[in-house]
């Protein structure tokens, strides 16, 4: 069964539906692609410039405006789907804080079961 659960961002209600598994796994790879290497620095270190450094690094690596937009695929605001574009134009901080909610909901479950006692939205 797929889960829904909202979010007040900023002031706006948003309601977040579960990735279906295939979508899910797609997701997943590129994130962790992309946050990965500074997730491990940050379990190895606890160290969060590191970390941050190891994320700017990867950013031209992987595809990010394809995985923010696939991360608020299932992403609406009321009865309709979020504008990727309209939604967040000047609104940055809305999309960053927004994208963290997603990918704690979709997949906090697989950092808690790889024995992680943090998680990959604190980067």
């Amino acid at each position: 069964m797929i889960d829904q659960k909202t979010v007040n961002i900023k002031g706006t209600d948003y309601l977040i539906t579960q990735l279906p598994a295939m979508k899910g796994v797609r997701v997943f790879k590129v994130l962790v692609k992309f946050i990965g290497p500074a997730f491990a620095t940050f379990q190895k270190d606890q160290d969060l410039s590191g970390a941050m450094t190891a994320l700017f690094d990867n950013i031209d690596a992987t595809p990010v405006e394809g995985l923010l937009q696939e991360l608020m695929s299932t992403v609406s605001k009321g009865s309709v789907a979020v504008n990727f574009d309209s939604e967040f134009a000047g609104e940055y901080d809305r999309l960053f804080l927004l994208s963290k909610e997603v990918v704690e909901f979709n997949f906090g479950s697989v950092f808690t079961l790889l024995g992680s006692d943090t998680s990959i939205a604190t980067l």
